[in-house]
């Protein structure tokens, strides 16, 4: 079976269409730094060897929308993305929440369990 390549389109832009279009081309270029950036404090905080490290990878990894983990986790994304980029950490009640909608179970730091007690007779 051939399969054919779609054909190009060429389409003629109005004057005021590529106005617009440089217009979108210099606010790409001034975001794009800023972007550059938030992105590598958004890989150095997930790659960080902590609790919180390892829920920021977590979260990268699951298949939920970042919108609709802050819903359920019952915060709101800036807070979620302060996380994610290491601005700011998160509280508890919101650490819990995460972690049960991801099905997550932390351990302790040093990763070896804490040995328990034994029960009094």
């Amino acid at each position: 079976m051939n399969k054919t390549k779609p054909k190009r389109r060429m389409v003629k832009l109005t004057a005021e269409q590529m106005a617009q279009w440089r217009k979108d081309c210099e606010l790409i270029a001034e975001e794009l730094p800023d972007l550059i950036a938030k992105h590598q404090r958004i890989r150095d905080a997930a790659e960080e060897r902590t609790h919180s490290g390892a829920l920021r990878r977590a979260i990268h990894s699951s298949k939920i929308l970042l919108h609709d983990l802050a819903s359920r986790a019952d915060t709101d994304m800036t807070t979620l993305d302060d996380f994610l980029t290491g601005k700011q950490p998160l509280s508890s009640e919101i650490i819990d929440r995460l972690t049960k909608i991801l099905k997550l179970t932390l351990e302790p730091a040093n990763g070896k369990p804490k040995p328990r007690r034994a029960k009094a007779s």
